[in-house]
């Protein structure tokens, strides 16, 4: 039986897949595009240990409304059989902003990490530093307090000490 993501306290990211992601959000940048990474893993207990990143086909979009990243439909099937059969499951989608770090309307939308506890992390200026969770903007998809009257999940912001505590860089 799997453990809900809503009970993970920790997730466990080894440096070489924060470099991985961030190596491919600033190549996607560099060509002025904003990229994406996905990170899966297997809970244990209140702790989730990613051991892969995913890099998905993808296209950038450049519109006259600003940038976007999607992930067509077979590239989405090929990624949930693999982590299928690898016995893996997504924690989190990664991807970048050309400037400041922020859950877009788009963001909501339309993520490829649907799981209640699922976080959404949001790289700025392309990636150009390294990796600092202070620097980013990051998500974990919610359910609602009761007295809000919605059953509909929504992306609540991660304060920084929430995310310190939340996301752990091993070596």
């Amino acid at each position: 039986m799997s453990v809900s993501l809503t009970t993970i306290e920790r997730v466990l990211v080894p440096v070489s897949i924060i470099e991985e992601t961030q190596g491919h959000l600033r190549a996607a940048g560099s060509a002025g595009l904003e990229g994406m990474a996905l990170w899966a893993g297997q809970a244990q207990g209140a702790q989730f240990q990613v051991r892969s990143v995913v890099i998905p086909q993808q296209q950038g979009h450049r519109t006259e409304h600003g940038l976007a990243v999607s992930v067509p439909g077979p590239e989405l099937h090929r990624i949930n059989m693999m982590l299928h059969r690898a016995r893996l499951r997504l924690v989190a989608q990664i991807h970048s902003h050309p400037t400041e770090a922020y859950h877009s309307d788009t963001d909501d939308r339309y993520a490829i990490a649907t799981a209640l506890g699922s976080l959404s992390i949001v790289v700025p200026d392309f990636a150009v530093r390294p990796f600092r969770p202070d620097d980013c903007a990051a998500y974990r998809l919610s359910v609602r307090p009761w007295w809000q009257f919605s059953s509909e999940p929504y992306w609540r912001e991660l304060p920084p000490t929430e995310l310190a505590r939340t996301l752990q860089i091993t070596s």
